[in-house]
């Protein structure tokens, strides 16, 4: 069956070659978007590997140089992980919940999340990326410079990737949001069967940092961000704190805190 168009959502990988560190972030991202000969328009969101941000903000550890703590090297040795390392993931969390070998399970700016974001991958040689110091303020300043030059109203989201419990392999999150509201509410609406929806409530911006993670990739796809189309949302002010809920509420957290 054919779609309609309204109901098709379109996804636009962009490329970008390697980013270093200092350029500004709009004028990477517009290069891209003018290689690959596209003008946004009303309503798209531009969702922005986490990566491709924190090198411009020069979000970036060298982990020779990084002194170690005693309370560093027993996590270290207890999880088999970097001295260099943990000492920096822990500077980075706001708390420690456990670990598994290789990584340790932290709170960063509420989200529950592996190394505080910390990641060495695609990172340069014997350093560790960060996450962006203001996700959501540096998604602010992006949207604020796409919507000046293209004279247009978009979305605008920065992307990591995450695991979920008892799941294999990664998918998108949305640590910074602006310019859309990043959850949809369901409830007082109708299901299928005239009951009316009590609890549920839709993460549009983790579905959306999911559809962009999926074309970005973890390894040398260099696709540093993804244009996505005609997607239901709502063009507003708002930012990554409307999709967090505090650790007693949360079905994972609120049990992983009760551990003794």
């Amino acid at each position: 069956m054919k779609l309609h168009s309204k109901n098709t959502v379109t996804l636009i990988p962009l490329q970008f070659p390697t980013i270093q560190i200092g350029q500004r972030l709009t004028a990477v991202v517009t290069e891209a978007l003018q290689t690959e000969h596209i003008a946004l328009v009303h309503g798209d969101v531009v969702a922005v590997a986490s990566k491709i941000v924190s090198t411009c903000e020069g979000r970036i550890v060298n982990l020779q140089k990084v002194r170690s703590t005693p309370a560093a090297k027993r996590l270290a040795k207890q999880y088999k992980i970097d001295e260099g390392l943990t000492a920096v993931v822990m500077s980075e969390s706001d708390q420690i919940l456990g670990g598994v070998k290789g990584f340790l399970l932290t709170l960063k700016s509420g989200i529950l999340t592996a190394n505080a974001g910390v990641d060495v991958k695609n990172a340069p040689y014997q350093s560790a990326m960060l996450w962006p110091k203001d996700s959501d303020l540096s998604a602010n300043h992006l949207r604020q410079s796409l919507e000046r030059k293209f004279h247009t109203r978009v979305g605008v989201e920065i992307v990591d990737s995450r695991v979920t419990p008892l799941r294999l392999g990664t998918t998108g999150l949305a640590i910074g949001v602006s310019g859309f509201s990043p959850v949809r509410d369901e409830r007082s609406n109708l299901d299928l069967y005239g009951r009316v929806i009590k609890v549920t409530q839709t993460n549009v911006a983790d579905d959306i940092a999911t559809c962009a993670h999926l074309l970005m990739g973890e390894a040398t796809e260099r696709i540093g961000a993804v244009v996505i189309r005609n997607i239901r949302t709502t063009l507003t002010k708002s930012d990554s704190r409307n999709t967090k809920i505090s650790l007693n509420r949360c079905l994972v957290g609120s049990n992983l805190a009760k551990r003794p």
